[in-house]
């Protein structure tokens, strides 16, 4: 049952992510970072999308802190 409610909310999350511009995604992979770390402490299988996901957005995270840094 939990693990049922938690890929609803991942669907979710993802539809959210999607249709986000990039600000909005970076505040939404703390959401959904936290659904993945949710998902292992539970002993569940995060899904391999879910995690590419998660990793598209932390690096996207990490680009963006160097967009505006003079050279």
């Amino acid at each position: 049952m939990a693990e049922k409610k938690i890929l609803e909310l991942i669907e979710k999350l993802e539809a959210e992510i999607e249709a986000a511009d990039d600000s909005d995604r970076e505040d939404m992979q703390v959401q959904l970072h936290a659904v993945v770390a949710q998902m292992k402490d539970k002993g569940l299988k995060v899904p391999q999308r879910l995690s590419q996901l998660d990793h598209q957005l932390e690096d996207e995270a990490v680009e963006s802190m160097f967009d505006n840094m003079p050279v």
